[in-house]
């Protein structure tokens, strides 16, 4: 519904434009008529219209001071303004056009000239209304709430919604074409790829066949509730994510096959990520300490968590997609920040769905955990203690340690013990045992069994106020909020 006030001071001109419009626009019009400039702009008050049609010449208050009092209104997204003038005088229009007319029209009105003016508002209104839907879903998947819902679209509601997610050369363009008329949001958005929310119209989406060939298409469960949103994405990218497996046998394609139309199904998901935590930390803890042999090993040993259902390996890989493009990239930042080589990678590894196969995508990641471990050696290799200190650290981090503690472990001056320990880790002791702390404090808000005391205190906080406040400034979240996210 598009409401328009329709201000000028003769009623038998507001009752033919009122007539023309009702029986001309396509689409259903609340039309609230204003007898002057004052009445009109106690309306626009109240009713927030999305379109004013309004004289220039008016009692009380015409139109240009009418428009100027718009203007200066606060928290308001102001209406689309259509002006009509009997007065074919330059210093009307000018004074409209600074005003922000969208229109300037002279009467006697030409019906094929409202109703085109109407029309490209009525446009606008929509395009504008999409962008502010879009921002607001797109916080409802940042924070996982929305204080503000006022002006979402309805239909959502009623109806139910779905996230679709496509992979592919120039997505956003295919994805016009297969949306069509329909209504859709695009939440997320890369050269390859497009994520979207779709407010279900009672009409199923098709897609050729020939698109699948070369498309990847992932389509959430439905939802009647916004904060549902991040729920829905995940359950698309993991959809999508059935495309790296074979659905008969659940083993990893590797014939190179990736287009496909896949659903996430609620009935059939796994909850409980327990080995892969196990194995991934298994991995990742000793990178600093391990082999390239060794940790050729460990990832090999990560990767054979797979099993033989396709649905509950993209859930899986969904998971240790996350664990990885979380967590792998930010655990040494002293050598991830600054090397080139693990920058690239990195993006590579986050591309997920640039990948022919799943084996390259495994093998990309492998390079990544060997190449940084062989960093981690040369670095600490002229420095023996740096190993055994890591080592310490890593064993009792839990517990009321400091840096003289481990630099007396290790036999080590405490001025010089600092200095190395900072020049082959990248960041100082604190900061490292600090991050230590928040990963394992992470680990255990995703259980979602502890409270947040029970967290800090098993996570090697003595002071639950503190172990909230670094957590915030290193995540952006609150303990519970870090819990309700990835329960």
């Amino acid at each position: 519904m598009i409401t328009i006030v329709l201000a000028d001071d003769e009623k038998l001109i507001r009752a033919g434009l009122k007539k023309i419009l009702l029986e001309n626009v396509d689409i259903p019009l609340e039309i609230i008529e204003a007898k002057n400039g004052e009445e009109a702009l106690e309306l626009c008050k109240r009713k927030k219209p999305e379109i004013l049609i309004t004289d220039i010449r008016m009692p009380v208050m015409d139109g240009v001071e009418l428009m100027k009092n718009i203007s200066l209104m606060d928290d308001y997204v102001k209406p689309a303004i259509i002006v009509l003038s009997g007065y074919d005088e330059f210093s009307y229009a000018k004074a409209a056009i600074q005003s922000g007319a969208l229109s300037y029209i002279l009467k006697p009105v030409d019906k094929k000239e409202l109703i085109s003016a109407v029309n490209t508002a009525i446009m606008d209104c929509m395009k504008e209304e999409k962008i502010q839907n879009e921002i607001k879903f797109r916080q409802i998947i940042e924070k996982g709430r929305l204080d503000d819902v006022s002006g979402l679209p309805e239909v959502t509601v009623e109806n139910g919604l779905n996230c679709i997610v496509i992979y592919g050369k120039n997505a956003l363009n295919v994805l016009e074409k297969v949306m069509a008329d329909r209504k859709y949001y695009v939440l997320e958005e890369t050269k390859n790829s497009v994520l979207i929310v779709y407010p279900f119209d009672g009409r199923e989406v098709e897609y050729a066949p020939e698109l699948l060939n070369s498309y990847i298409v992932g389509i959430s469960a439905s939802a009647i509730e916004y904060s549902m949103l991040r729920s829905l994405k995940r359950q698309a990218i993991t959809a999508a994510m059935q495309s790296f497996f074979d659905s008969d046998s659940g083993c990893a394609l590797e014939d190179g096959k990736r287009g496909g139309l896949y659903y996430y199904e609620s009935k059939n998901h796994m909850s409980d990520f327990q080995q892969i935590d196990e194995e991934y930390e298994k991995m990742i803890g000793r990178c600093d300490i391990a082999s390239a042999e060794e940790v050729q090993a460990d990832v090999e040993k990560l990767f054979n968590i797979f099993g033989k259902d396709a649905k509950l390996n993209s859930e899986m890989l969904y998971y240790l997609y996350g664990k990885i493009t979380s967590n792998m990239f930010t655990r040494y930042p002293g050598y991830t920040d600054s090397d080139m080589y693990l920058h690239i990678k990195g993006i590579m590894i986050e591309n997920i769905f640039e990948y022919q196969k799943f084996s390259e995508w495994k093998g990309c990641v492998r390079d990544y955990a060997v190449y940084l471990a062989a960093l981690l050696k040369q670095n600490t290799k002229e420095s023996p203690y740096i190993t055994e200190a890591i080592e310490f650290i890593k064993t009792h981090f839990k517990k009321n340690i400091n840096m003289a503690m481990v630099a007396n472990q290790v036999s080590v001056n405490y001025t010089w013990f600092s200095e190395k320990f900072k020049e082959h880790i990248g960041v100082n002791f604190n900061e490292y045992l600090k991050r230590l702390r928040i990963e394992e404090a992470k680990k255990l808000l995703e259980k979602g069994c502890y409270k947040v005391y029970e967290v800090a205190e098993r996570s090697g906080f003595s002071d639950v106020k503190y172990f909230m406040k670094i957590f915030r400034e290193e995540t952006g979240m609150s303990p519970s909020e870090w819990s309700a996210k990835h329960v």
